[in-house]
């Protein structure tokens, strides 16, 4: 069984439909899937002492043959529900469980590589076998409930063999090989601003490729600060109210 963990206070939100997307590829696998609100969960933060999730989460997740973990993003980072979660749940068996992480920043999107790094930072801790970090915008929305549903049936193969990690090294070893993992602010102004580029229908979407293909150039140069400007302005161009 896979469990797909919804931390948005939301039920009818993107992160659920996200999380769906991913356990429906899931079930196409012939592996039967839960999904769960933590919102429904009374998850306590962590004040200085040992807090622990609720039993009844904390034995789900320990049950579960490989994790979805979808978290909307607020000011940069997952919600306070998702946090709570990471910080106090009880997983024992977690070394080495396949894992799949999700953020949606759906407003103006910037913080969707730092959501995701978040998440991807409790998977490296707990030591799982995470796969697959999926930042999600408005803008790129479709595209990943698409992405995702490969995703899913991937997890359902991975989670048929749990591979704990054999030391330290190898699991530093694996998730920095991880995409998205190791972007800065940069990477995400370029992320959102091509994104933007495959949607837009903004006039100025020429003058905003001129912008991206200039960031890009000094990139490649070694030039990371002169490209933000750039990058920025591709972003700022095309950026539309949801």
């Amino acid at each position: 069984m896979i469990v797909g963990i919804v931390g948005s206070p939301r039920k009818n939100g993107l992160t659920g439909r996200l999380v769906d997307a991913t356990l429906e590829g899931v079930k196409l696998e012939g592996v039967d899937v839960e999904r769960v609100y933590l919102v429904d969960y009374d998850v306590k933060p962590y004040v200085g002492v040992r807090e622990i999730c609720p039993e009844s989460l904390n034995h789900l997740c320990e049950e579960a043959d490989a994790i979805v973990l979808g978290s909307p993003v607020y000011w940069g980072d997952v919600s306070g529900l998702t946090k709570c979660f990471m910080e106090t749940v009880s997983i024992p068996n977690a070394d080495g469980k396949p894992a799949i992480g999700i953020s949606i920043a759906g407003g103006t999107g910037k913080g969707l590589l730092s959501g995701i790094q978040s998440i991807y930072h409790f998977f490296f801790h707990k030591r799982m076998r995470a796969v697959d970090p999926t930042p999600v915008s408005r803008f790129n929305l479709e595209e990943a409930i698409r992405g995702l549903a490969s995703s899913g049936r991937r997890l359902a193969y991975l989670s048929r063999e749990r591979k704990p990690f054999q030391n330290l090294s190898e699991v530093s070893t694996y998730y920095q090989s991880l995409p998205f993992l190791n972007c800065d602010i940069l990477d995400e102004f370029m992320l959102l601003a091509n994104q933007l580029l495959k949607v837009s229908k903004d006039d100025r979407i020429e003058e905003a490729r001129k912008d991206y293909d200039k960031a890009r150039s000094l990139i490649a140069s070694g030039d990371r600060l002169g490209a933000m400007t750039h990058a920025v302005n591709a972003y700022e161009l095309l950026y539309f109210e949801g």
